[in-house]
C-alpha cells in the first residue's frame, strides 16, 4: 500500500509530461508555419511596399498642407520625401530578406529591429529643430541620402542655404531649427513609411498552411 501510492504518483506525472509534449508539438508547428516565408508571394510585395510607402508620404503630404497651407513652403515634403520614403522601403526589404534567409524567427526580429530603426531615424528629425551643431549634423547625414533624387529632378538647381545661413546670417554653427509642427511632420511620415514596411513584409509573404500543405 505504502509503495502504490508513489508509483501510480510518478505514472500520473508521466502521463502528464507525454500530453504537454503532444500538446506542444501542434504549438511548435504551427509557430513555424507562421515564420514562414513564400519567396514566390515576396516578388510582388517587395515592389508593392515600396509604391505604398511613396503613396503613404504623397497622401500625408497632401492632408497636412491641407490642415496648415503654410507646410506648402517646406523644402523637406517634395523630392527629399519621396527619395527617403523609397530608399527606406528598398532598405527594409534587403533587411527582412537577409533575416528570412540567416535569423531564427525573422517576421518577429524584424519588427522588433524595425521599430527600433524608427526611433534612430527620428534623431535627425529633431535635431533639425533644435539648430545649431545638432542640426548641421543632421544635414551632413541625410544630405547624401536626398542627393540621390536630386540627380533626376528635372530643371535641377543648386540648392538655396539653410535656415539661418543666407547672406549676412548668422554662422553655421547657429543655424535656427526647424518650427516644431515641420518636425512633427517629417517625424510623422518616417513613422507612416516603417509601418507600412513592417506590415506589409510581415504579414503578406507568409505561406498560407495549403501552400505549406503542397510542399
Amino acid at each position: 500500500m505504502g509503495t502504490a501510492a508513489p508509483r501510480e504518483l510518478q505514472a500520473g506525472v508521466g502521463r502528464l509530461k507525454g500530453m504537454s509534449s503532444i500538446a506542444s508539438a501542434p504549438a511548435v508547428a504551427r509557430e513555424a508555419a507562421v515564420e514562414r516565408v513564400s519567396w514566390r508571394r515576396l516578388l510582388w510585395v517587395a515592389p508593392a511596399t515600396v509604391v505604398a510607402a511613396a503613396a503613404v508620404c504623397v497622401g500625408l503630404r497632401s492632408i497636412v498642407q491641407a490642415v496648415n497651407p503654410e507646410l506648402a513652403q517646406m523644402p523637406q515634403l517634395g523630392v527629399p520625401m519621396l527619395t527617403l520614403a523609397i530608399e527606406g522601403a528598398l532598405a527594409a526589404i534587403v533587411v527582412f530578406m537577409l533575416f528570412t534567409l540567416w535569423v531564427p524567427r525573422a517576421i518577429f526580429w524584424f519588427r522588433i529591429v524595425g521599430f527600433a530603426v524608427l526611433a534612430l531615424t527620428w534623431i535627425p528629425d529633431i535635431a533639425l529643430g533644435l539648430g545649431g551643431t545638432p542640426m548641421r549634423l543632421a544635414m551632413r547625414y541625410v544630405g547624401p541620402l536626398t542627393s540621390v533624387g536630386r540627380m533626376f529632378e528635372q530643371g535641377n538647381q543648386a540648392a538655396g542655404p539653410p535656415p539661418g545661413a543666407q547672406n549676412g546670417g548668422p554662422p553655421p554653427a547657429f543655424l535656427s531649427g526647424l518650427p516644431i509642427q515641420q518636425v512633427m511632420v517629417l517625424m510623422l511620415l518616417h513613422a507612416a513609411v516603417a509601418v507600412v514596411c513592417i506590415a506589409m513584409l510581415t504579414v503578406l509573404p507568409r505561406e498560407r498552411e495549403r501552400e505549406s500543405a503542397r510542399k
